[in-house]
């Protein structure tokens, strides 16, 4: 992380248990853990409280991915909650690792975390719609993009 920073690149780190705090503690970016894996890890019983202990940690933003019911992201600049138009069947390998890909490719471009969200579910959604892991069909998130709902809620115990 040290490194990184040294070299301003973005981080996001995806990962549970004892390295998923230590990312926190080393002020990781973003942390992306699904809700099982942040609840897991912190010993807490709900994703807003396990994302505000961890960003008392010190990680930048918290970003749960809540399986087919999207993601949500706890930032210094707020919360917003953001979901595929309808629940998509197919094979959901490697859809963490796209939803990944487009947080970092926001974060790089400066994009508002609304946006950020929106690109990363869209791009998990279309890898989730392939019939292989490890592939995005491009045509699939200009689709899918006019269509997730990001909206922004309120936390308690986060401060921005």
């Amino acid at each position: 992380m040290r490194l990184a920073a040294a070299h301003q690149a973005t981080v996001l780190v995806d990962t549970v248990g004892e390295a998923l705090l230590q990312a926190a503690a080393a002020g990781t970016d973003i942390v992306k853990p699904n809700a099982g894996e942040l609840l897991d890890t912190t010993g807490l019983a709900d994703v807003p409280t396990a994302a505000a202990a961890l960003r008392r940690r010190g990680a930048k933003a918290v970003v749960a991915s809540l399986g087919e019911a999207g993601m949500t992201a706890f930032t210094p600049d707020g919360c917003w909650r953001a979901a595929p138009p309808a629940r998509l069947v197919g094979n959901p390998t490697g859809s963490g690792d796209a939803a990944a890909a487009g947080l970092v490719a926001g974060a790089v471009a400066g994009a508002p975390w609304p946006d950020r969200l929106c690109d990363a579910v869209a791009l998990s959604a279309a890898a989730v719609l392939q019939p292989t892991a490890g592939s995005v069909d491009l045509a699939q998130v200009r689709r899918l993009l006019p269509q997730v709902v990001v909206e922004e809620h309120h936390a308690p115990g986060l401060d921005r």
